[in-house]
């Protein structure tokens, strides 16, 4: 008995129609140029990784939702939830002896058991900026600079950031006496918004009472941080880190960015391994953050490396290419585009069809060779519905004389040149 073949994708899986795929590759296109603007270089690493990647510092939420499987040799592997645990990987092993700073970038697929909704795939594309080697306050603008660019060029220039910086919480969570295991469980609890589910792991202190107040302050830059110093000037540790994120701000203003930021002094991630800087950008009207990051500046000694400050963000293709296909339209992200068709008519060779689609090829024109057999009427009927400007024409005579017909269907005017004319070629194309 046969079994019935499921027709329909993996659940949280799309499959991308031309249309789609021109939106996504403008979006990497875009991405591709801001890694060239800033100096960051692409590399690439496996969609599977090993479990303990992510095992240790991707967080609750992560660890929860990663497609986990064993291979033949009993090896535990992973589809990649994310980029900056296996980005580390590779700076820590592969690129140990190359000079600081280091600024990579990638274009990737990622995998997540998530429940499927508007934005929340269960494989997704990130576009990432990673800048290893600095703990300067200028590398974390940095970030916020290239995300505003990214943006900026697609078109999304109502955009907006949120701003934080775990070392507030981190600090006031530790002087309470809350090891580092439970921080990361407070936190991730904190960016679901189970405030308090999150706050019960922390016992009735001082500490804890400043932190039921910072989760509750959001808003303008100035405002927050003038709050945020009243009710941390006992703290040393966590004022530092109220400074950190104020000149971070401060210097990306100095650039440029004239995006709004939101502070929020009570705003955590899912990802564990953030130490200081963290950030999520969105648009208005849409809950879900389409950009995130932040600094990590522990990650890579744990697969081995030196110590090395980081930061960088994964902005999420996916999430943009949903949204212009959904909300703002496909105008202006046009599938590449063919010039001519070629058709062999009569008794003509399909060999010198194929050879005259080639040479065309040749001159830098986009060529479909016909493989269907069709009359020049239904031939012409097939470049009107797909916007093909040029028919080009073989029969019997043309494999004859080494000639194609050229007809223009916008001017309607015909020309019989010979093929091996290359300049004649490529002066009748480019009268468009």
């Amino acid at each position: 008995m046969s079994r019935e073949i499921r027709l329909s994708t993996v659940r949280g899986m799309d499959d991308f129609l031309p249309e789609d795929m021109a939106v996504k590759r403008a979006i990497e296109d875009v991405v591709r140029k801001i890694f060239n603007k800033y100096g960051y270089q692409e590399i690439e690493t496996p969609t599977v990784e090993h479990y303990e990647i992510f095992e240790v510092k991707s967080g609750e939420e992560i660890r929860e939702r990663m497609f986990t499987f064993v291979d033949k040799s009993g090896r535990k592997l992973v589809l990649r939830p994310e980029m900056t645990a296996p980005v580390a990987r590779l700076v820590a092993t592969k690129l140990k002896s190359v000079p600081l700073p280091i600024r990579l970038g990638y274009i990737a697929d990622c995998y997540r058991y998530d429940e499927p909704q508007w934005g929340r795939k269960r494989r997704f594309y990130h576009g990432g900026f990673e800048l290893f080697g600095s703990s300067s306050p200028a590398a974390d603008a940095e970030i916020i600079q290239v995300s505003r660019d990214v943006f900026n060029t697609i078109g999304l220039k109502e955009h907006f950031f949120k701003v934080g910086h775990v070392g507030t919480l981190r600090s006031l969570m530790e002087t309470s006496g809350i090891a580092e295991a439970e921080q990361d469980i407070v936190l991730s609890l904190l960016d679901r918004k189970r405030v308090d589910e999150a706050l019960s792991f922390i016992e009735e202190c001082e500490e804890k009472k400043v932190i039921e107040k910072l989760v509750k302050i959001s808003g303008d830059a100035e405002e927050v941080l003038k709050k945020g110093y009243d009710l941390l000037s006992s703290w040393d540790k966590a004022t530092k880190a109220l400074d950190n994120l104020h000149e971070i701000i401060d210097i990306a203003r100095s650039t440029g960015v004239d995006s709004k930021i939101i502070v929020d002094l009570g705003f955590a991630r899912g990802l564990a391994y953030y130490t200081g800087f963290i950030f999520e950008q969105y648009i208005p009207g849409v809950d879900i953050a389409f950009n995130g990051g932040g600094r990590y500046d522990k990650l890579t000694e744990i697969f081995g490396g030196k110590p090395l400050p980081a930061v960088g963000c994964a902005i999420g293709i996916t999430r943009i290419q949903q949204y212009i296909v959904e909300k703002v339209g496909t105008q202006g992200f046009n599938t590449p585009k063919v010039d001519a068709l070629l058709v062999n008519v009569g008794e003509g060779s399909l060999r010198y069809a194929a050879k005259a689609a080639a040479a065309i090829r040749a001159v830098g024109m986009a060529v479909e060779l016909d493989v269907t057999e069709k009359r020049i009427p239904a031939a012409i009927e097939y470049c009107e519905k797909k916007g093909i400007r040029w028919l080009v024409i073989v029969g019997e005579r043309e494999a004859q004389q080494n000639t194609v017909t050229i007809k223009d269907l916008q001017t309607r005017m015909q020309v019989e040149i010979k093929l091996d004319d290359q300049s004649a070629l490529l002066n009748i194309f480019r009268k468009q």
